[in-house]
């Protein structure tokens, strides 16, 4: 196998210097990886249970909550030699030279001041060291961009019965194109001020601040750059680039090297995860949270939330991921028909799984399939609380496996349990309070 240049970063989350940051030799980016670790005296590859997307463009993006590690690797070319760097070419071994056989310089003629022809040409004064020139950076650095913040949003929740907790949101815009690492670490900064503004407050602490790469009034256009989230009862901060992630999944499966964690992980995930729908405000959110959360702890090729319109008695795609997410959200279709149909008249805690959907009679393909995917095998699992349905989640073709297992549905039913609770109920906090400027 050809050996590759890569340029591999590893870096702590919210921290500004990296670890180690340059370019490594190896065959494939694992390797490039591993021989990278090894030089800040980490042994292994890929570290267990860390998130791992793998870009077309061949860039690599790790991220290892428990450690608190982001590594980064992107191919790249052979580095080039300063000028006048000459490479190293194998010679044979000099054999000394007796004194005899040096010559002797002949000094100058008295009659004219010019060297003899025997005497060898003077040597060449060394070449002053010039200093290289830094690159210049595609954006302004932190401190710039952090005077042209706009602050879109601002939320402040005290604690109730229903959530014992301080929360504190803010969202910002950023006029200004954000080079890597730069947006992540100005919005820890702005989550240390706010962690400084409730540090005397007692009870549970919860932050997010989100910046945006336009300027927004009532909802955003698309997704954030970078999401940071805090809660004192976490030891690390989770960082996340919403943005990217959509752009990435909006019309390609997810591609992991790294399978997902065991059942009892992920539903211990699922747990920790499902708090947060105490802060969304609509139904949008928590389907478009639930969609997100199972694309993690249960990756398939295509994962998508409908919603039960009771107006048009239709069914509507309200969040999507994977293959065809773009051209299937706003998607309706009829209540009536199809494998969706079947679903949404399954009980509490139901699953309908089916590992050749296309082979069973009441698979409709205007109403059950996807665009642009082959579809096989399909889990179902309805919104029910309390006897009242109120939409569909569906997840087509399993990543890791041909077949969604046992425990696929298991940590499908727990989400979707959760998510039924809360559309149930409604949208129980406030909307954030918009800051106009």
């Amino acid at each position: 196998m050809a050996t590759k240049y890569w340029k591999v970063e590893i870096s702590r989350l919210g921290a500004s210097d990296p670890l180690f940051l340059g370019t490594v030799q190896a065959a494939t980016w694992p390797a490039a990886l591993q021989a990278a670790r090894a030089k800040i005296g980490e042994p292994g590859g890929v570290p267990a249970g860390a998130s791992c997307n793998v870009n077309p463009n061949g860039t690599v993006t790790i991220q290892d909550a428990r450690e608190r590690r982001r590594y980064q690797i992107l191919p790249t070319e052979e580095p080039v030699a300063p000028p006048g760097t000459k490479k190293p070419v194998p010679s044979r071994p000099q054999m000394p030279v007796p004194r005899s056989a040096v010559p002797t310089p002949t000094p100058p003629s008295a009659t004219n001041g010019m060297p003899s022809q025997s005497t060898p040409p003077p040597a060449p004064e060394p070449a002053r060291d010039r200093r290289a020139s830094a690159p210049r950076p595609t954006s302004p650095p932190p401190a710039t961009v952090e005077n042209k913040l706009i602050l879109l949003a601002s939320r402040d929740e005290k604690p109730t019965s229903s959530s014992p907790i301080h929360f504190r949101e803010r969202m910002y815009a950023v006029p200004v194109p954000l080079q890597a690492g730069t947006g992540e670490k100005l919005a820890t900064k702005l989550l240390r001020r706010v962690q400084e503004e409730i540090r005397k407050e007692r009870g549970a602490k919860f932050i997010r601040i989100e910046l945006f790469d336009h300027i927004w009034k009532r909802t955003p256009d698309h997704a954030p750059v970078v999401r940071i989230e805090w809660k004192d009862w976490n030891k690390s901060i989770e960082i996340e680039f919403p943005l990217e992630d959509e752009t990435r999944h909006s019309e390609a499966p997810r591609i992991s090297s790294v399978p997902p964690p065991p059942t009892e992980d992920r539903l211990a995930v699922a747990f920790e995860a499902c708090h947060d729908l105490l802060f969304l405000k609509n139904r949008a959110e928590a389907l478009e949270f639930a969609v997100h959360l199972l694309e993690e702890l249960v990756p398939s090729e295509a994962t998508a939330a409908f919603l039960l319109d009771i107006n048009t008695d239709e069914f509507r795609v309200v969040a999507a991921r994977g293959t065809g997410a773009r051209a299937r959200r706003g998607q309706a279709v009829p209540s009536s028909s199809g494998l969706l149909a079947a679903a949404s008249g399954l009980a509490e805690h139901a699953v309908l799984v089916l590992a050749d959907a296309a082979a069973d009679p009441r698979y409709d393909e205007t109403i059950d399939g996807v665009p642009g995917l082959d579809v096989r095998a399909l889990l179902y699992r309805p919104l029910v609380h309390r006897g009242r349905m109120f939409g569909v989640l569906q997840l087509a073709n399993g990543i890791t496996r041909d077949m969604f297992s046992e425990a696929d549905c298991e940590v499908v039913d727990y989400v979707t349990q959760q998510v039924s609770a809360f559309v149930a109920r409604g949208a129980s906090l406030p909307k954030a309070a918009a800051v106009q400027r």
